[in-house]
């Protein structure tokens, strides 16, 4: 029936030929680079928020509420025009212009926004999972003599992490998302290779299709790896939840 016949005729040998193929793979890796960079970033300093927010002593909580705060409330993209438009504008005149002329400094405030953004919420996920853990576990852990360090490093950083996987998993698919932004900066990530290649050939749709196959398997592939270790580890918070009461 004509009436369900497409009026684009796709073309899907364009991609696999030069210098297409290229740009997106191109694409592709500068969005993996973004992704691991900022996910790497975001979870050690999002661990040393979480910390801090969890302290009894109230000037080291104060710090970590006020990022919280700050980071959740102002939008990510926000953060990379900042970072990549204004902060080179304040710096003395030579520090700014070399860091503007710097070829990978788009790269670099993208994955700065990211990681400086996802930090908060990952905070507060791993916040939750300090709050789970039993009391008695640290008080055992004192009693073996384990300095406020060790505490954290071999009794309740491994606890938090575990407890937390479920949900710290689906937030790195979510900044695994958010590198699109990047484009507004002129990153050449993916989309922005689409884009490319639209402008070049007029056969955007292909390249489009393309890459959200590409986000959509790899944020399947992730939510699959993080579900297999869940059942792996056998991770019940809802008993820690049942222990605590």
């Amino acid at each position: 029936m004509e009436i369900f016949k497409l009026q684009y005729e796709f073309d899907w040998g364009i991609l696999f030929t030069e210098p297409y193929l290229g740009i997106l793979i191109d694409g592709a890796g500068i969005t993996l680079l973004i992704f691991v960079i900022s996910s790497v970033t975001s979870l050690f300093l999002g661990t040393i928020i979480a910390i801090l927010r969890v302290s009894r002593i109230r000037l080291l909580q104060l710090p970590g509420i006020l990022y919280v705060k700050i980071f959740q409330s102002i939008p990510v993209l926000f953060w990379m025009l900042f970072f990549f438009y204004l902060l080179p504008e304040i710096l003395p005149a030579g520090p700014g212009e070399k860091l503007s002329a710097y070829f990978y400094y788009p790269v670099i405030a993208g994955s700065l926004a990211l990681a400086l953004d996802n930090a908060s919420y990952v905070s507060d996920i791993l916040r939750s999972g300090r709050l789970l853990i039993p009391p008695v576990q640290r008080d055992a852990a004192i009693s073996t003599g384990l300095s406020r360090v060790q505490q954290y490093l071999y009794v309740l950083l491994p606890q938090m992490f575990r407890l937390t996987l479920s949900p710290l998993g689906t937030r790195m698919v979510h900044n695994f998302k958010n590198t699109t932004l990047c484009m507004a900066i002129t990153v050449h990530e993916l989309i922005r290779a689409t884009q490319q290649i639209e402008s070049l050939t007029l056969r955007g749709v292909e390249a489009i299709i393309m890459a959200t196959v590409f986000y959509i398997a790899l944020s399947l592939i992730m939510a699959s790896v993080v579900i297999l270790l869940t059942r792996h580890l056998k991770i019940d918070a809802a008993s820690i939840i049942r222990s605590r009461a």
